[in-house]
Order: structure tokens, then sequence, then C-alpha cells
């Protein structure tokens, strides 16, 4: 049986570990599957990329070819350390008998007073050093801060973009001959709002924003009540983390006075509400209409 495919939401979640390659390998394979198939704009990738370029300028750091001769003077340096400061070596084994009286016990040395300043200084120079390392680990941390508040705004742009786009689309019907128009108003405990314009064949133009992502087999369905009548169902849709949905009904009987009313269920089919309504509103004709 294959793995499910990576969602929307997960490849988001998974944006700042991708572009610093500190995925495994089949996540990181999943995220770049998704992103090759999936129509929703991703700009959390191209955010959180701008990291990568800020831990390398931290501190005027530039990527360089090493020079050919820095090996030769390494080992150049190394040798000059030995010399002086000698390691102890193992002796070669001699060929005569090991002696049976045994040796007494080397010297125990203590550090110059030269030799504790080279080593406070040394201590100094390390120390320094993790600090530097905090000051850029926190210079990062506010880099992926800011980019996280722009990523935000960059969603918010969304969102308005693409609500923008639906009221256009409703406001055209609404120019229509014969159409009526409809404002949707959050219910009990809910956010949602938007507008609506009922076309000469009854269907419905919608434009919501403020709306819960769906999930699973979630849908939102759409339904029209004239009078007593029992609510009817006009169509459903889906909505991702934008928030904001742009959706045609089906043709119905929608005269002026019905009430236009979206619930969310648990999958699509119902034949009656089930949950509480997020939005509703009444149909009204234009002023002079007959």
């Amino acid at each position: 049986m294959s793995e499910p495919r990576m969602t929307h939401e997960q490849a988001r979640d998974l944006a700042a570990s991708y572009v610093l390659g500190a995925l495994e390998r089949s996540e990181e394979e999943a995220v770049r599957d998704h992103l090759a198939t999936c129509a929703e704009p991703h700009p959390e990738f191209e955010a959180f990329g701008g990291v990568v370029p800020a831990l390398l300028e931290l501190g005027d750091l530039e990527l360089v070819e090493p020079p050919a001769a820095l090996g030769e003077r390494i080992m150049a340096a190394a040798a000059a350390d030995l010399a002086e400061h000698p390691r102890a070596t193992v002796p070669p084994i001699a060929a005569t008998p090991i002696a049976t009286t045994p040796a007494p016990p080397a010297a125990i040395t203590f550090p110059t007073a030269a030799e504790r300043a080279d080593r406070e200084a040394r201590g100094g120079r390390a120390r320094a050093s993790r600090i530097d390392w905090v000051l850029r680990i926190a210079a990062v941390v506010a880099i992926v801060a800011v980019g996280a508040w722009g990523l935000n705004l960059q969603r918010q742009l969304d969102a308005a973009q693409r609500f923008d786009r639906a009221v256009a689309a409703v406001v055209h019907d609404a120019g229509q001959p014969g159409a009526k128009t409809v404002i949707l108003t959050a219910g009990a405990g809910a956010t949602a709002s938007g507008i609506g314009a009922v076309g000469p064949d009854g269907s419905v133009a919608l434009a919501i924003r403020d709306l819960p992502a769906t999930t699973g087999s979630q849908v939102y369905e759409t339904w029209v009540i004239v009078g007593s009548q029992a609510p009817v169902a006009v169509g459903g849709f889906t909505v991702d983390s934008n928030g904001t949905a742009s959706f045609k009904t089906r043709p119905a009987t929608t005269p002026s006075g019905a009430v236009i009313a979206v619930t969310l269920e648990p999958h699509e089919g119902n034949t009656a509400p089930t949950l509480p309504i997020v939005a509703a509103g009444v149909t009204t004709a234009p002023p002079g209409s007959s």
C-alpha cells in the first residue's frame, strides 16, 4: 500500500526544515513531490529561504576556495608546534632484557606563569567564541521571527486578494437583469461573512471569508430556505487555510425573501442541515424591480 500524499498544511509546517536541508530523505522527497503537484501557493518556502543567505552574511563571511598552499602551511605549523612542545612517544622495544628494577617515577612539573597566562588567554578566546555564536544564533532566530511575521502578512494579503476576486465575480452576477443580492452575516459563535448574488436561474454566487478550513470529508453546504419549506441543498465546497471561498451553487427556486444559509457538514450529500449555521442572509431584489 502506498503512503498517503503530503497535505498542504504538512508541507507548510516542514518549510523551514526543507530549505535548511534538515529533513530525512523520505520527507524531503514528499515535500518536493507535493510542491510539484499542489495548486495552492507556498510563499513560506521563499520566505524561509532567506534565512540561509542570512547565515552566510553573519560576520561578513564569504565562501571562498582555499589556496593550494594552505595544506603545506598547516603541516609546517604542526611541525613547528611539535618541535616547540614535543609529545611523549612510545619508545621502541629494546633487544636487551627488561630491567627488573623499576624506574623512578617522573617528576611532576607545574605550568609556568607564562603557560598559565597562555591558557587563560585561550580560554578567554573560547568563551568569546561561544558568546559570538550565541549572538549569531540569536540573530538567526530574529531573522526567522521577522520572516514568520512577513509570511503572516503575505497570507493575509493572499486572502484579501482572493476575496477581492470572489467579490468581483459576485458583483458581475449581481449586475445581470433579474439578479438579486444577499448579505451573509456570521451565525452564533462563527466569524464568517460575505455577499452573494442570485442569478436569473436561481443559482447563487458566493464570496465568503474568515471560514475555518475544512478537514477530512468535511464540506460547507449551501442551503436555500423559502418560507416554511424544508431547506434545499444547492451545492457544497471546501476551504483551505486561506479561509476564503468563491462558489456558485446549482440552479434552484430562489425568490426574493429566501434565506441563503451555509453550514459545515461532516460530509457531502446531506439532505438536511446537521450543524449550526456559519453564515446566512436574505435575498433582496434591487429597488424598482418587478
